[in-house]
């Protein structure tokens, strides 16, 4: 069973259909909320040539991508090649044939009726109306980009930098007496390096989705003006705007307040978008925050751990209470994502996506346990001598670890997750079972 991002559920006409009246529309049902401006449906003619039609979502029902054919076809087989953008940002294509026989329409003059080869083996269906609907068994398997590394380790790697610098900033701006605590140069640093990478991401994902993988004036208006292309320039402006705040004007408080933004609207990015959004982009944006209140806690720790008088014992102490309710946060708000993202705990084994997700509880799990460790076993020795190397030592390990889980889930935005099972997907058009 292959992984998609969006699955082909249905077709209008469906697959190898033959029909005795020429369609007057080209329907296809996908399993998530397709992004009409970048998506793509083309006929290709019994002689060889082709017409890309004009497409958009059925108003109904933002499902469905409906291309119009805007003349009457010639008695011959068609072939449909389609390319949609979903609404998580990933870009899916695919093709399947169907048959016009009896419609007394004929080919153009000079026009060689030869056609293409059968994409897929499936059996032949006969129809006498032009909104047959292929069933779910039937339709063929859609062809998907492989995961883009490169953008992939942008997204992991700046988030990540990005989080680190944001959850050092909050623990500095809420330090109050013990603000004059807080490393400024490696908040801007972590924040700078964020930004440059999160610029870096937008136009690695904008090369990721574009047909002709070029970035033309042509592709770029729509790209960035719809709705996941906002999305995604939006996190890169607040990202830069919490650079310039931080870095240029010196306002802790705005460029808090803007890095939180930049996480929030990065909750709205990717699987979420497109799987049960009401309940996961919530769930995704707590998720950031918590998680970027937790990398930052463990580098503020490593930094406190240098100094030896009471106001770093005491900001050490605050900063693992603050941890833990980080952590529940997390684990919550992690597991709600997996029960929507996968059908069954089998995914967890049986999915690319699934082993993922199962590599990053095992890594939240082993965290757990170093912060189980600092906050019982090694902050009560704080006053030792060697208590704040212990400490250090130990959080540094954890904060490697965490460095590792951050990566798989710049992975994880851009692996598809497991479909819905077949059984399920001729009931419903978008909601995970």
């Amino acid at each position: 069973m292959a992984l998609l991002h969006a699955t082909l559920l249905r077709s209008t006409p469906a697959a190898n259909s033959r029909l005795k009246k020429s369609p007057e529309t080209v329907r296809l049902v996908f399993s998530e909320q397709i992004v009409p401006e970048l998506s793509q449906i083309t006929v290709v003619r019994p002689d060889g040539s082709s017409v890309q039609l004009k497409v958009a979502n059925d108003p109904h029902d933002v499902h469905v991508l409906v291309g119009t054919v805007s003349s009457g076809l010639p008695d011959g087989r068609y072939k449909v090649d389609w390319r949609v953008l979903s609404a998580d940002g990933h870009p899916v294509g695919g093709s399947y044939t169907f048959s016009l026989e009896g419609t007394g329409n004929t080919a153009p003059p000079g026009g060689i009726v030869t056609p293409p080869p059968t994409v897929t083996p499936t059996p032949s269906r006969d129809s006498t109306a032009s909104d047959s609907a292929a069933s779910a068994s039937s339709v063929p398997e859609p062809e998907m980009k492989p995961v883009p590394v490169l953008a992939s380790l942008f997204r992991g790697l700046g988030l990540g930098a990005f989080m680190t610098g944001v959850g050092v900033l909050f623990f500095g701006a809420t330090s109050r007496e013990r603000r004059h605590l807080a490393p400024r140069t490696l908040i801007v640093r972590a924040i700078a390096i964020g930004a440059i990478l999160l610029v870096a991401h937008l136009v690695a994902w904008l090369n990721h989705v574009s047909p002709s993988g070029s970035l033309n004036a042509d592709f770029l208006g729509p790209a960035l003006g719809s709705t996941i292309g906002r999305a995604e320039l939006l996190r890169t402006i607040l990202a830069l705007l919490t650079l310039w705040a931080i870095a240029l004007a010196r306002r802790d408080t705005p460029a808090l307040i803007l890095g939180g933004a930049c996480l929030v609207v990065s909750g709205a990015i990717g699987h979420p978008a497109a799987i049960d959004p009401y309940w996961t982009i919530p769930a995704k944006m707590l998720h950031l925050v918590a998680g970027s209140i937790w990398i930052g806690g463990l580098v503020w720790l490593v930094w406190l751990a240098r100094c030896n008088d009471e106001a770093c014992r005491i900001e050490a102490r605050r900063v693992s209470s603050v941890a833990l309710i980080s952590v529940i946060v997390i684990v919550l708000s992690g597991l709600l994502q997996t029960f929507f993202f996968l059908n069954t705990p089998g995914d967890l084994i049986h999915s690319q996506y699934g082993r993922l997700v199962l590599a990053k509880m095992i890594g939240l799990t082993i965290l757990i346990g170093f912060g189980a460790y600092n906050r019982y076993g090694l902050l009560p020795q704080l006053d030792a001598t060697d208590g704040p190397k212990k400490l250090s030592r130990s959080v540094k390990m954890e904060i490697a670890v965490l460095t590792m889980i951050i990566l798989i889930g710049g992975f994880l935005a851009y692996e598809p997750t497991p479909p819905i099972p077949k059984s399920a997907s001729s009931v419903t058009t978008g909601v995970r079972q």
